[in-house]
C-alpha cells in the first residue's frame, strides 16, 4: 500500500523563585543545574530530553478512558481496565506499508526487552489502528500471526478513533489509492483508499495520565522481521536506509520507559 504519513523538589523551587526576578537566565541555569544533580543523586532515571518528545501530564478524560477497543482475540478494552501499568499507545493500521512495519519493529524489540528486565506485566503495548473501516478483529489477528505481535492491536468505531486523535493529537485522513491501486495483502484485491496518518507514541502512566508524547517517526536498527519487510513499499525501503533525523528508536522508548516505571531498562 502507499501509505504516507505525516512527519510531525520543594527547597530548589523556592530558592528559584528568589533569583528569577533579578537574574533569568542565571535562575533558569541554577535550576536545570539543581534539578539534574538532583535526579543523579537518586539515581532514578530522567525524563526524555526536549528533542525527543513532550514531557505532559494531561488527565485522560472519562471518555476515551472507557472508550471500548476490540483487540486481535475479540476482547474489550479500555484504558481503565489497564490502570495500574504503563501505556505505550502507538497508532497504525494493518494496511501502512511505509512507517508501521518499522514501528511494530521496534516493538519487538522493545517487548524482548522488557520480557528480558522482567517488566512485561508492568508495561501494555498497544497499537491502536486508524483504519477501523478494514481493520476488524480478524484482519488484526491475521496481522498478528504473521508479524509476531503479541500485544493488543485494537480497533474502534470511527466516533471513537476521533475522539482519541483530537486527544492524544494524532492525525489521520482517508485518500486515494493512487494507480496503480497498492494489493490488500490479505485478500490479493485492490484498495480503494489508503490513510495519510502521524507517526509517534504516547505513554500513560499507571494512574492513567498522559505523561509523553512524541511525533517522530521509527528509527529502525538491527535486521527487521522478512515479513515486515515484505509490507514496505519503495518509500518504506528507502526511510529503513535512510531514517529521519531525531527518530525514535528502541533505546529511546526503553529510557521513556525507564523514566515513568522508575528503574532502568538495560
Amino acid at each position: 500500500m502507499t501509505d504516507r504519513y505525516f512527519a510531525g523538589v520543594a527547597d530548589v523551587h523556592e530558592e528559584c523563585d528568589v533569583r528569577r526576578a533579578r537574574r533569568p537566565w542565571a535562575w533558569m541555569t541554577l535550576c536545570a543545574l539543581t534539578l539534574a544533580a538532583t535526579a543523579c543523586s537518586s539515581g532514578q532515571p530522567g525524563p526524555p530530553p526536549a528533542s525527543a518528545g513532550t514531557v505532559e501530564a494531561r488527565a485522560i478524560p472519562p471518555a476515551i478512558r472507557r472508550a471500548s477497543l476490540v483487540n486481535q482475540r475479540g476482547q474489550t478494552v479500555t484504558l481503565a481496565s489497564l490502570r495500574g501499568r504503563t501505556v505505550l499507545l502507538v497508532p497504525f493500521l494493518t494496511l501502512c506499508n511505509t512507517i508501521c512495519p518499522l514501528t511494530t519493529g521496534n516493538l519487538l524489540q522493545t517487548e524482548s526487552a522488557l520480557k528480558a528486565a522482567g517488566l512485561s506485566d508492568k508495561v501494555e503495548i498497544v497499537e491502536l489502528s486508524v483504519d477501523p473501516g478494514r481493520d476488524t478483529p480478524a484482519r488484526l489477528t491475521a496481522y498478528a500471526h504473521l508479524t509476531g505481535a503479541t500485544w493488543d492491536l485494537v480497533t474502534e468505531s470511527p466516533t471513537q478513533l476521533a475522539r482519541f486523535a483530537q486527544f492524544f493529537g494524532f492525525s489521520y485522513r482517508i485518500a486515494p489509492p493512487g494507480h496503480p491501486p497498492p494489493i490488500d495483502w490479505l485478500t490479493g484485491q485492490p484498495l480503494t483508499y489508503v490513510v495519510d496518518h502521524s507517526v509517534g507514541y504516547y505513554l500513560i502512566n499507571s494512574q492513567g495520565t498522559l505523561r509523553f508524547s512524541t511525533a517522530a517517526a521509527p528509527d529502525f536498527t538491527g535486521t527487521l522481521n522478512p515479513k515486515l519487510h515484505a509490507f514496505l513499499n519503495k518509500q518504506g525501503r528507502d526511510h529503513l536506509a535512510h531514517p529521519e533525523k531525531d527518530g525514535w528508536t528502541v533505546n529511546d522508548a526503553l529510557s521513556s520507559l525507564s523514566w515513568l516505571l522508575g528503574q532502568r531498562i538495560p
